[in-house]
């Protein structure tokens, strides 16, 4: 038999055992679901990271597409930007004796490319007022491109531009940065050179010979013929520049720019275009007769007649004048002129 005192103490351990589980096994469930509600939590803090990632990768991969498509217009619409990195091209190949290293040759002409087609676009995003009204079609103008756009592919062409140059050598760079400079102080709102005459032409001019000149920087050999192609380069812009200066006449008086054909008139205009073929078969000849340069008799045949033809063109021209969009016209053919040129100056020197 169980005494009586002994079942009172067997039952009040019990009911404390009893209570003990009870407080053990509330305080297990606590923890169980603060666990489940921390992991649910953590799980919902992921998801939304994730969430955020998608959005913002799929934000930059459509501006990208985007700015790419931009790029590709822009290559179109500013197609005779070509002629700079032939130019380059030309000078590589006379420093070189016509025997160049092939992926220096290749970089050099990128970078080239990259740097005159980054100097084109941000005088399109500046000059966004004016081409409107001389209703050229580009990107910038028929609304295919934002600003935004266009600041990014100014940014990564120029930043391009300049790499390229510096994985070749220091002076190379040093033109490149030179090159840039100019062509931001042409177009930049505060310094503006584009609205001063006879500033725009002339500094228009010197962007192309640098471009030249690198060439010749990237083989570390700036001899008298890539000097002589960097000149002829440079004067080819005073025939070029004035054709689209009176082509975009209207658009330039509205913004007070002075150009030559408003400074000087259209007359004066047509006389300096047809100087510079003269003055070109002039220095060919005398550096011929005169220097010793080794120039071939086929070279400065092709450069006589190259320049005729130039001649004969802007002769045709000179009564349609008037007509913008007639000169307009005569610009691309013109361009082929400078192309003739420069393949001329391999024919001389190579």
């Amino acid at each position: 038999m169980v005494t009586k005192e002994f079942q009172y103490i067997s039952i009040f351990n019990y009911s404390k055992i009893t209570k003990l589980l009870l407080k053990v096994f509330t305080l297990v469930s606590k923890i169980s679901i603060n666990g489940e509600k921390s992991k649910t939590k953590s799980a919902v803090t992921s998801q939304n990271i994730m969430n955020r990632g998608f959005k913002v990768f799929e934000k930059w991969h459509l501006s990208t597409s985007r700015s790419a498509l931009v790029f590709a217009e822009y290559v179109k619409a500013r197609s005779f930007v070509y002629i700079f990195a032939l130019a380059t091209l030309v000078a590589l190949l006379l420093g070189s004796h016509g025997d160049p290293n092939l992926l220096e040759a290749i970089r050099t002409v990128i970078a080239s490319y990259f740097l005159a087609l980054a100097a084109y676009t941000y005088n399109d995003m500046t000059d966004q007022k004016v081409d409107a009204i001389n209703k050229t079609n580009r990107p910038s103008i028929t609304g295919r491109a934002s600003r935004t756009q266009l600041r990014i592919i100014v940014s990564v062409l120029f930043g391009s531009g300049l790499l390229l140059t510096f994985s070749i050598n220091l002076n190379t760079m040093i033109v490149a940065i030179a090159y840039t400079a100019l062509a931001l102080a042409y177009s930049h709102p505060k310094s503006n050179l584009k609205d001063k005459f006879p500033l725009k032409t002339a500094v228009t001019a010197a962007g192309g010979a640098l471009l030249s000149i690198l060439g010749g920087t990237s083989v570390s050999n700036n001899s008298l013929a890539v000097v002589y192609a960097a000149s002829l380069f440079f004067s080819c812009f005073f025939i070029l520049s004035p054709l689209g200066d009176i082509g975009d006449i209207k658009g330039d008086r509205m913004a007070s720019r002075r150009t030559f054909p408003i400074v000087m008139g259209i007359r004066f205009t047509l006389f300096l275009m047809l100087s510079i073929p003269i003055i070109i078969i002039g220095i060919t000849l005398l550096a011929n007769y005169c220097g010793n340069w080794h120039m071939k008799i086929i070279g400065i045949y092709t450069t006589v007649s190259i320049c005729c033809a130039a001649l004969l063109l802007l002769f045709h021209i000179k009564k349609r004048l008037g007509n913008s969009s007639d000169v307009k016209s005569v610009r691309p053919k013109m361009r082929y002129f400078v192309i003739g040129l420069q393949l001329s100056l391999l024919l001389t020197f190579l």
